[in-house]
């Protein structure tokens, strides 16, 4: 109700009640505690603000109406905004009354003066049924009363709950049907559940116990006692509980992130294009993606593309490049603006894929110092920004190669046959597109751009945390599997490991010892091994440096797959090598994939990802030989000074991590 900032205005904020002095210059308001008298001032618009958002309370007749509860309340005010008809009539006929009282400045008990009044009112405006004194002098009470509020005068009946006019033992009937046919998963039709209604009453009435009148109902009034039922029981009863929650969900206080890098929302999403082969021109399929987007500003992260689909290697593939600097990672590709967005994020909001919940991801997570959201199952808005960046890919003007809806009675082109777009230059693609455009993209519910908001906010929060060590990282990140060390150094999997690196420890544990061995699944150059007894780690590179340089795990395991019948015997490098050159021919020779499957081996052979992309924008000349900290023969520093609490080791028919 309106209230006026006059002199010894009283209101309450938190415990401490305070009184309006006077107004100063330049629309600042002085105001003293009520007991204290300690003097304080206050802007009025900052005022007004407080009381409207509840911080300051009102007292005395300037107060706010009381709750309803209350036996002091004012009558309960009803909204006038819908009224229609008659009812909008009477409404206009009250008000024009109280304001010709309020105007001749008449008051609630001047009884004569009202009804000379009315006569003059009811002759100007020609209103042939004109109220009486008494009843206008109520409406004036009950305007008074309610603060001057116009919704006081809206006649009750307005707004009337109408009873229900059914005999009890139709209702109760009705109820019974609607139970036992409309709120089933048979999910039968309101007609239908109305024909049973009326077969159910017609012995009824034969016994005496219905009127022929009192067993008929129509099927509108079925289904406004459908509509007054709760929606959520209705849909989950014809429908299921995750359609009901997904149809009648609501938006939640405290999901919201308070600046960059709060919450980062992860999500894999295939994506729906056929690229090609940069090497062999042949279509390599559908391409994974993997995204961190900032909640806050909707910014993108980062991203990894592969063809491994959803597991820890793209999951560790997208934290990388989201905690790496940008400027370095695409200093070989041409975009217009900076990609602004480097750190480690408070919270990772997941959903409940079986990587998210690995023991590897979840070292990856204590390593980070980040906490982990998982979100319920088939509940997508609980992600709205990947969701919505997911969604906003479809508009990509790239034609050519486009996996399409199969829709029927519609001719569609085979993208396989109609690819066109080499991987490299999607992936540069989807990068221009993730920097240069979609950042700055105005959001119609905050009216803002991603990039200002992220630049914006990384200017009020303090610096972004980045890990001590990335190489660490990469060893809370890599798989881990138990092995043999022997004078050979390790075989992991045919490929020999070990050099001048090891000898201390097999001076120390012997020339034959079990250790506990970590391996980058996106690069296999080196590996760590573990010192059973200090634990701490030693970098080991491989030994067959041209083979293993930059090749990831999945790609050894689809070349060892095909060459398994040309090995002669457990890792000779020479026939190794050679299945892999046998392979590369085979598919540079091929004209097309028999097969998707033969299609999505391909992929995973080629070691396509994105990280190749960024990788080799550094350097136009990539150099075969092992990175340094790969190929030293000395221990590196030591990363690890205490037991890891969990480790992992590889199925060698599934080749999936397992907890220990």
């Amino acid at each position: 109700m309106p209230f006026t900032l006059h002199a010894g205005l009283a209101f309450r904020r938190g415990a401490r009640t305070y009184e309006l002095i006077r107004e100063l210059p330049d629309g600042i308001l002085s105001y003293e505690d009520f007991h204290t008298r300690h003097p304080r001032t206050i802007s009025k618009a900052k005022f007004i603000k407080s009381v409207w958002d509840g911080d300051i309370v009102l007292m005395g007749h300037d107060s706010a109406p009381a709750p309803k509860d209350d036996k002091t309340a004012s009558p309960r005010l009803v909204a006038y905004d819908n009224l229609k008809g008659a009812k909008l009539e009477r409404f206009k006929q009250r008000m024009v009354y109280i304001t010709a009282i309020r105007q001749a400045h008449l008051s609630r008990g001047m009884r004569r003066p009202i009804e000379a009044l009315i006569k003059k009112v009811a002759q100007r405006n020609r209103d042939a049924n004109a109220p009486s004194g008494s009843t206008v002098m109520r409406w004036l009470r009950t305007y008074e009363k309610s603060q001057h509020a116009p919704q006081s005068l809206v006649d009750g009946r307005s707004h009337r709950v109408l009873t229900k006019k059914l005999n009890p033992t139709m209702d109760r009937l009705v109820i019974d049907s609607l139970r036992k046919y409309y709120l089933t998963r048979d999910r039968f039709s309101l007609r239908h559940t109305l024909a049973m209604i009326h077969a159910q009453a017609k012995p009824l009435v034969a016994e005496g116990k219905l009127a022929e009148a009192e067993s008929r109902i129509s099927l509108s009034t079925l289904s406004r006692r459908v509509a007054a039922m709760d929606q959520h029981r209705v849909i989950e009863a014809r429908e299921g509980t995750a359609r009901a929650r997904m149809v009648t969900r609501t938006a939640m206080d405290g999901t919201v992130a308070r600046y960059p890098l709060d919450v980062v929302e992860v999500d894999h999403t295939p994506l729906n294009w056929v690229v090609i082969c940069d090497r062999t021109g042949l279509p390599l399929g559908r391409p994974m993606l993997t995204v961190m987007i900032d909640a806050y500003s909707g910014y993108v992260l980062g991203f990894y593309v592969s063809f491994y689909g959803a597991g820890l290697s793209s999951v560790s593939g997208v934290v990388r490049c989201a905690l790496s600097f940008k400027a370095d990672m695409v200093a070989g590709i041409k975009l217009e603006n900076d990609w602004i967005s480097e750190g480690i994020p408070d919270t990772l909001k997941l959903d409940n894929g079986l990587e998210f919940h690995s023991p590897v991801f979840q070292r990856m997570g204590r390593e980070l110092g980040s906490s982990f959201t998982y979100c319920r199952v088939r509940t997508p808005w609980l992600k709205p920004h990947v969701e919505r960046f997911f969604a906003s890919l479809d508009h990509l003007t790239l034609a050519r190669g486009r996996v399409h809806k199969r829709v029927a009675n519609v001719i569609n082109m085979d993208p396989n046959k109609d690819a066109a777009i080499m991987f490299t230059a999607f992936v540069r693609g989807l990068l221009m597109y993730v920097v240069d455009f979609h950042p700055f993209q105005i959001n119609e519910r905050k009216l803002a751009r991603p990039y200002d908001l992220m630049k914006d906010g990384l200017l009020s929060v303090p610096p972004a945390r980045f890990p001590h060590n990335m190489e660490r990282l990469r060893m809370v990140s890599a798989l881990s599997k138990q092995l043999t060390v022997h004078q050979g150094g390790v075989d992991l999997h045919g490929l020999p490991f070990g050099g001048a690196e090891l000898l201390p420890l097999r001076q120390a544990h012997g020339k034959t010892f079990k250790a506990w061995v970590k391996w980058d699944p996106d690069d296999l150059s080196h590996i760590w091994v573990e010192d059973p007894v200090s634990h701490l780690w030693v970098a080991s590179p491989c030994r067959w440096g041209r083979y293993a340089n930059g090749l990831s795990w999945k790609q050894h395991l689809v070349i060892r797959q095909f060459a398994r019948q040309e090995l002669k015997s457990n890792g000779a490098y020479e026939n190794l090598e050679r299945a892999r050159l046998l392979l590369h021919d085979h598919w540079q020779e091929s004209v097309s994939w028999k097969t998707k499957a033969d299609q999505k081996l391909a992929a995973r052979f080629s070691g396509a990802t994105s990280a190749r992309v960024f990788g080799s924008s550094l350097s136009s000349q990539p150099s075969e030989e092992a990175p340094p900290s790969a190929s030293s023969s000395a221990p590196i520093e030591p990363v690890c000074k205490q037991e890891v609490p969990a480790y992992s080791f590889i199925d060698d028919d599934n080749y999936q991590a397992i907890d220990l």
